[in-house]
């Protein structure tokens, strides 16, 4: 009897932590999928939902999402009733000539020359078909969808069909590993707002928020909060990266409920303007 109690004991006690481990790992997990609940779903963009009553014009100037001070700037002059007589579009030129001003100010001499030598008509990977670079996809114009993908989510872009997930263990950001289109993205949701944070991105040299694109240097922070009336998920992205700017560039971009839309396969020729 002497023996046997205290092996009792211990096999009560292994079995106790066993118990507290697993109730541990599942209500983990049952609270993270309740918590990225509200994000869960297709969200559509001005681009496609221009019928909207939503938008305002300050929305449809940043459908591609645009810098935050520029979009909170025309707001404010929109919403001034000494601008009535103003039209939107002179409104429109004000806050982009500020907000030129600002990013100028924050670039790098690198980014400058970046910014300098980009038109339009040589952006390489439209020109060659090619999938956008991280800030240009986070931000396109197309819908997308947010799913669970076990413990952890898995956005689909409408744009080029890229696929990304997003890993919700906790895990730590990768230091050896190669980088990619869309990068390494970790998330987590802070007071009901979904954290994501991305690092080693491959460089694009455009980026329709600054025109001068980033290098593989940058990290960036994700903030999506869930709004109602309508539902709607707003966006805040904050873009890091020494090589381009002397400090963070805040973009912002807003997308609508869409649980009816279906996402297409995307090709160069179902879209216009691709080759």
């Amino acid at each position: 009897m002497k023996l046997a109690q205290p092996l009792e004991r211990a096999v009560r006690l292994r079995s106790t932590l066993l118990g507290v481990l697993l109730a541990s790992c599942f209500g983990a997990s049952a609270q993270t999928a309740d918590a990225v609940a509200p994000f869960i779903g297709t969200w559509s963009g001005v681009f496609t939902t221009q019928e909207n009553e939503y938008w305002t014009f300050a929305d449809i100037q940043c459908f591609v999402g645009c810098p935050k001070d520029f979009y909170d700037h025309l707001s404010a002059l929109l919403a001034d009733p000494a601008n009535d007589a103003t039209p939107a579009f002179a409104l429109s030129g004000q806050a982009n000539t500020a907000a030129l001003a600002a990013l100028d100010a924050m670039l790098t001499p690198l980014g400058k020359q970046v910014r300098a030598a980009n038109k339009p008509e040589n952006d390489p990977k439209f020109l060659n078909c090619q999938p956008y670079g991280f800030v240009r996809e986070v931000t396109n114009p197309l819908p997308m969808r947010i799913s669970r993908d076990g413990a952890h989510l898995l956005v689909r872009y409408e744009e080029w069909s890229l696929h990304r997930p997003i890993y919700l263990d906790g895990r730590a950001q990768p230091t050896l590993s190669t980088p990619s289109l869309l990068g390494h993205s970790v998330g987590r949701v802070e007071n009901g707002v979904l954290v994501v944070e991305t690092t080693r991105v491959t460089p694009d040299l455009v980026s329709d928020s600054s025109q001068a694109g980033h290098s593989g240097e940058l990290t960036a922070v994700e903030r999506y909060t869930v709004r109602d009336n309508p539902r709607r998920l707003e966006l805040t992205l904050t873009l890091t990266d020494r090589v381009t700017f002397t400090k963070p560039l805040v973009v912002t971009k807003t997308w609508l409920y869409t649980p009816e839309v279906e996402l297409v396969q995307d090709t160069c020729s179902q879209q216009p303007g691709k080759p």
